[in-house]
């Protein structure tokens, strides 16, 4: 563990000097990676283009081996890794065991997911809880049916809710760790139940936090903040506190200062392809590469990583990358 936490520390170094000394093609390795397990999911919420059934992205699961196969390659280096983006990672029947592979040794990277919570078998509890998963998200926008299932079309609140209280009793009975977090995202369909989300998150014994919603969750990055605001204002909440966008003047409040994420992190989607961040539909055209076709080095310090970074940096570049899209339409602001 001590040659582990040294790496890391390295490793950190390496990542900050490649940012602050504008380096494009760099030495370190990512510390943090975002896997999506499938990208399938049993809701049809209308701002993700999953439940919006974008025919533009391929769909399915990823196997166990082609897993492992990645933490294989990148483990050593990570200190944490997401598995979750695009769909809903309990339909994936080797979940419980990936977030196992991750957890324990030789790796034991912190693990983080995020379920809807529709669907979940008792085994699938049992699993969860002694899988070292470090944090479950339960991804819940409402107290009533009738606000949950305007935005969480297809699911049922009350089964959310039996699922929360079914792990945060094996949690108590087993004596986990396990951070289980109910995430409410803020929209003004929803913002009048905040205070009895409040309440009952205690009554079943669950942490919850408040997330600012995003505009469709593919056009907030490729297309401009002024167009996403129009389309989906019937979605951004009226409160200050919650509402990410300046509605009078159609822009985000808060655009980032300085995106890192090229340096930081990596996203590897279930068939493979390799993308800069987990914000970014999974189209094949916004690739950086396929982990599953050629070693990730060859993607990591490849032309279209090196180009996004110049980008960032404000360099010089000869290939588009879905940053250029990103930094374009504001999402990102130098």
């Amino acid at each position: 563990m001590l040659v582990t936490h040294w790496r890391h520390r390295i490793n950190r170094i390496f990542i900050k000097l490649g940012y602050r000394l504008g380096f494009a093609k760099i030495f370190s390795m990512p510390k943090m990676l975002s896997i999506d397990p499938t990208n399938h999911c049993n809701l049809r919420c209308p701002l993700c283009p999953t439940g919006l059934d974008d025919p533009n992205v391929e769909r399915g699961l990823m196997k166990l081996e082609q897993y492992k196969s990645v933490i294989d390659r990148l483990g050593k280096w990570l200190q944490s890794a997401n598995l979750y983006s695009w769909g809903e990672p309990l339909l994936n029947k080797s979940f419980v065991d990936m977030l196992r592979y991750t957890s324990k040794d030789p790796f034991r990277i912190r693990t983080i997911s995020s379920a809807n919570l529709n669907i979940l078998s008792a085994a699938q509890i049992e699993g969860l809880v002694a899988s070292g998963l470090d944090k479950l998200i339960v991804s819940c926008d409402g107290v009533s049916q009738e606000v949950y299932e305007k935005y969480r079309v297809g699911g049922k609140v009350e089964t959310v809710f039996e699922n929360m209280k079914k792990l945060a009793a094996e949690k108590k009975r087993a004596n986990s760790p396990i951070r289980i977090v109910w995430n409410y995202l803020v929209m003004k369909h929803n913002e009048h139940e905040i205070d009895l989300a409040k309440k009952i998150a205690g009554e079943i014994g669950v942490e919850i936090t408040f997330g600012l919603m995003r505009t469709n969750l593919k056009d907030d990055i490729l297309q401009p903040a002024e167009a996403n605001i129009q389309r989906d204002l019937e979605w951004i909440p009226e409160s200050p506190e919650f509402n990410p966008y300046n509605v009078a003047a159609k822009t985000r409040k808060k655009p980032l200062s300085f995106c890192k994420r090229p340096w930081q992190e990596t996203f590897v989607n279930w068939n493979g392809d390799v993308f800069p961040c987990g914000c970014v539909v999974t189209e094949k055209k916004y690739r950086m590469g396929n982990v599953f076709e050629k070693d990730f080095m060859e993607i990591w310090n490849g032309e279209r990583y090196v180009s996004a970074r110049k980008e960032l940096l404000g360099k010089p570049n000869d290939i588009e990358t879905v940053c250029h899209v990103c930094k374009r339409n504001g999402y990102y602001t130098p």
